[in-house]
């Protein structure tokens, strides 16, 4: 009849159920149970709050901030089995890792990162279009540029040189169209090209292989320069009236060499593919 008076005197204390009976602990004693010494690393996380708490976490696991779970889970085992026994790290480490893992999870959530898998292949993806004329812009933009002035001092007498001759020896107009070319070529398709290596007797110490993308444009060049040369040289002689024959090979002869100076001074052929 007692037993029932001392639980109710005692309510606030703990009560323990054995198969030999009930035990009644005071409670003088509870206190000191809850008061058991914590981890230290412990007590410093429940402490800190918000960024700090997250940035001690990720510091004693050992990792950086934007680890991945396979990582994370790696740190925490290898600390595991290098503290065992020492259940303040291992506790320590473990609110470590609940702390990360829950942020992680909570960033997710509010999808301020992306699970690091490769983009699945039936997944939508965004068509980018590209306007027609926008390629052939750049391209141009790279093909087309001005001369220095030592390279123009290069080409410029050469070419001149070769526009003048028909109209002086008309004779000499074949064999002044076939050094056009040449030295049309050279000066088009060399632009921007180091020197090559000579021996001390002038000759030519190295053979370079050709581009074929910068070669071919070159051609392309040349080509589109013949044919309008020829196409204006025939407009003209039409405009004129009694024109004397040959007049027109003669303006056909000079309009090339003008038509390739311009070509070697405003163009670099290897730009646009470099």
């Amino acid at each position: 009849s007692s037993a029932p008076a001392r639980v109710d005197m005692l309510a606030p204390g703990l009560l323990l159920f054995a198969p030999s009976g009930m035990v009644v602990f005071s409670p003088t004693r509870v206190p000191a149970i809850a008061a058991a010494p914590r981890p230290r690393a412990t007590i410093a996380l429940q402490a800190a709050d918000g960024d700090e708490a997250l940035g001690l976490a990720y510091r004693t696991l050992g990792i950086a901030e934007d680890a991945t779970y396979d990582e994370i889970t790696e740190a925490h085992i290898e600390l595991s089995e290098r503290y065992v026994g020492d259940s303040p790290r291992l506790a320590a480490l473990d609110d470590a890792m609940e702390r990360v893992v829950n942020e992680i999870m909570r960033r997710r959530l509010r999808g301020e990162m992306r699970p690091k898998v490769a983009d699945s292949p039936w997944d939508e993806r965004p068509v980018q279009r590209e306007m027609p004329w926008v390629p052939v812009l750049i391209f141009l933009r790279k093909l087309i540029s001005p001369p220095g002035f030592d390279y123009a001092k290069k080409v410029l007498p050469t070419m001149l040189f070769l526009a003048f001759v028909p109209w002086v020896a008309p004779r000499a107009a074949a064999t002044a169209g076939l050094i056009t070319y040449m030295c049309g070529f050279g000066f088009i398709y060399n632009r921007d090209k180091e020197d090559v290596p000579r021996d001390e007797f002038g000759q030519i110490g190295e053979i370079r292989p050709y581009e074929t993308q910068p070669l071919y444009l070159t051609c392309a060049l040349m080509v589109g320069v013949h044919f309008a040369s020829k196409a204006l040289a025939k407009r003209l002689v039409a405009r004129l009236v009694g024109a004397p024959d040959g007049l027109e090979s003669i303006l056909k002869a000079s309009l090339v060499p003008l038509g390739l100076t311009f070509c070697a001074l405003f163009t670099r052929v290897s730009k646009p593919f470099a």
